[in-house]
């Protein structure tokens, strides 16, 4: 049998969003008629998020991002925000109606929260309203879960116990009540992680398609959108005609970086884009060095190649370069060597 993991239960995304809608929902408490509309937006938005949290972890993400802008419309995705309110309201029917009493309405109760998990799970993994409605679709994932399937309600009943005990502390104890809130959010979202984990234990029954963890793709994104805005300050400075100022600004960049060869690379990349690619060879200077450096000889002579034909002005060190061009004759590249030759000659000193 598989084994269930609820280490998940601790995601640090998870809690973060929990305070953050505990906030935003003892906020909507306390705004009056205005505070209704917001609260009900933003219950849509945390079902929404619940769902989107357990098919992240059942398809293997172990980071994934916080609830974006787009899932507080709340015209969107409307099978979700449907499975949701019907059971939250069927709940708080069987909770309240007058016509059921004793143990009947344990009963019923016992057995909403008891499908809910599996249904919740059907409706994330192929946001079919109708499957997730449908008792053998339901009684289907039960039986694939097996006794993993009991692990996860008694995980939700330790949730369950842990909401009320939150709800009575922010009851009774008046300056705890947001602290109760966002208890409450992260209990929502812990169920759908626990659901989350069980059917990532049991992926291959599923046959779920292993979804890539994009973390690293995403901080790389936002890494490289803020290296674009300091680019993007050194290109105004050279349309500006302030040239020297756009160099410090790209060596700052570079320096930032730990002179990595990825944001060389990047820079250079960049800079290529610019009116004149005279600013790219300069940076090319720096850059064809730091390559050979590094062991990559064949690279940096490519690049100082490559720069020679975009800048006349292109003139690493005379040290340097003369090391290129012996390298270059080596390879048997032999007019690029002389080039370069010429080229070392003229950047050393005049003398006497």
């Amino acid at each position: 049998m598989a084994e269930v993991k609820f280490s998940a239960l601790a995601n640090t995304t998870v809690i973060v969003t929990a305070i953050v809608y505990g906030f935003l929902l003892r906020v909507a408490g306390l705004a009056g008629f205005l505070g209704i509309w917001l609260w009900i937006v933003l219950m849509l938005s945390l079902w929404r998020y619940g769902h989107a949290v357990l098919r992240n972890v059942a398809t293997g993400w172990t980071k994934f991002p916080p609830p974006d802008v787009e899932s507080t419309n709340p015209f969107t995705e409307f099978g979700i925000a449907f499975h949701s309110a019907f059971f939250v309201l069927l709940l708080f029917l069987l909770a309240s109606t007058p016509f059921i009493g004793g143990a009947l309405r344990w009963v019923l109760l016992a057995a909403v929260l008891g499908v809910f998990p599996a249904s919740a799970a059907v409706m994330a993994m192929t946001r079919n309203l109708g499957a997730a409605f449908n008792p053998l679709s339901i009684a289907s994932l039960v039986r694939d879960l097996g006794a993993d399937y009991a692990k996860l309600l008694g995980v939700s009943v330790l949730l369950g116990v842990f909401l009320v005990l939150a709800n009575w502390v922010a009851e009774t104890v008046w300056f705890l009540g947001l602290l109760g809130d966002m208890a409450a959010v992260w209990t929502v979202l812990a169920l759908f992680l626990a659901t989350g984990a069980a059917l990532r234990a049991h992926r291959y029954e599923f046959d779920l398609v292993e979804a890539l963890d994009d973390a690293e793709e995403r901080e790389l994104k936002r890494k490289q959108e803020d290296w674009q805005k300091t680019l993007d300050i050194a290109y105004t400075s050279v349309r500006s005609g302030l040239a020297p100022q756009a160099y410090r600004t790209v060596k700052e960049l570079i320096a930032s970086e730990g002179d990595s060869l990825e944001i060389y690379q990047w820079t250079f990349n960049g800079m290529l884009a610019w009116d004149e690619p005279q600013h790219a060879a300069m940076l090319g200077e720096r850059f064809a060095k730091r390559l050979w450096d590094e062991g990559r000889k064949i690279d940096a002579l490519d690049l100082a190649q490559r720069c020679r034909k975009l800048s006349p002005s292109f003139q690493p060190p005379a040290a340097f370069t003369t090391e290129l061009a012996a390298y270059a004759r080596e390879l048997g590249r032999h007019r690029l060597a002389d080039d370069l030759g010429e080229l070392a000659s003229a950047s050393r000193p005049a003398t006497n």
